[in-house]
């Protein structure tokens, strides 16, 4: 049968890689080259499109282009498009899916037109539910952010924490950590060396080239190192402005918080009266929220409004939880619950 050809716009302003969480979480090991090519290669693809079958076409100069961005020198581009290509075609992916383990190669026909430079691919069958018909459990992410990454750790440690940037924290197993970025058990045998080599360059790497930050801390069982624990921040102020808009979301089925108490004076706004127009908002999105003045004023003293610490995330995901019917009993308490256990302000001590 032959197949169907579809032909993409290099002009495409802002290419995105979109991901299922199975593949993100999946264990492979790619240099950070043939990284670069494959995220660009998927980021060519419509994520909603029910025909995995379609062999997609490029140019090998649009490719080398995303390396040349990445701060890569090549020479002949043919001749290190096909290299890049050979390794992606023969190298294994293993993937956990709904209880199964997936064995597979990330493409399956390549071909390279002759003189014209055009490049014709399709992917592995096997991969295709994890890259198209994608509506739910997916990671989305502009491909620009990883294409001055320079480590492979790094791209792979961007990609994980950026499937739970939204929830602001992630925590993994040392060992399971090691196998799904593809370190051999030989290499960096001590904590020491995996955090110098590792963690800390990818650490640099993400903070100054993508949208997010990340710290970190050790997990230990008695005196073994057994996981690691990342905090996620967003690095810029659109992410701010993003979860504050969204924390103004409201469910259509009832009034809003200020609808109910339009003319009920606030004493803890009068208290911040003279914060920035920042914690004032905040102030609001706090009280529609329910909490107990007093536990405004300790939110307000101990954290405060800036985007780094992840305030606007957490009152976005809470009025998401109640718009959702998660919340199940008051909704005050389960936001003192939540800024409780996320910023340990010991409400309940």
């Amino acid at each position: 049968m032959q197949m169907s050809i579809v032909e993409h716009s290099a002009a495409r302003r802002q290419p995105a890689v979109i991901k299922a969480n199975s593949l993100i979480e999946a264990k492979y090991k790619l240099s950070a080259r043939e990284q670069k090519v494959l995220l660009f290669l998927i980021s060519k693809l419509d994520s909603k499109s029910s025909n995995p079958g379609y062999v997609y076409q490029t140019h090998v100069d649009e490719i080398m282009q995303v390396l040349k961005d990445s701060g890569i020198k090549w020479g002949d581009a043919y001749t290190c498009f096909t290299e890049i290509i050979m390794l992606l075609k023969s190298k294994p992916i293993s993937i956990h899916s709904d209880g199964e383990l997936i064995m597979a190669n990330w493409l399956g026909t390549v071909s390279l037109v002759e003189k014209s430079g055009v490049v014709k691919f399709s992917f592995d069958s096997l991969i295709a539910p994890f890259i198209f018909e994608i509506k739910k459990n997916f990671t989305k992410y502009p491909l620009r952010h990883v294409i001055k990454l320079r480590s492979t750790y790094s791209i792979r440690i961007y990609e994980l924490l950026k499937q739970y940037a939204r929830i602001g924290e992630r925590k993994f197993d040392l060992m399971e950590l090691r196998q799904v970025l593809g370190i051999e058990d030989d290499l960096y045998p001590r904590f020491f060396d995996f955090k110098k080599r590792v963690i800390e360059p990818a650490q640099k790497e993400i903070a100054e080239h993508t949208d997010i930050e990340f710290t970190f801390k050790k997990i230990k069982h008695k005196r073994t190192i057994v996981g690691i624990y990342f905090k996620i921040i967003f690095s810029d102020d659109s992410a701010a402005s993003y979860y504050e808009n969204g924390a103004q979301e409201v469910s259509n089925d009832s009034p809003t918080p200020q609808q109910e108490n339009i003319n009920k004076p606030s004493e803890t706004k009068a208290k911040f009266s003279d914060k920035t127009d920042r914690e004032k908002r905040l102030i609001e999105r706090l009280e529609e929220l329910k909490l107990d003045d007093w536990q405004i004023e300790r939110i307000m003293t101990e954290v405060g409004a800036a985007a780094e610490t992840g305030i606007w995330k957490l009152v976005n995901e809470i009025k998401m939880d109640n718009r959702d019917g998660r919340v199940k009993s008051n909704l005050g308490a389960y936001a003192a619950k939540r800024f409780d256990q996320f910023f340990a302000l010991g409400f309940f001590d």
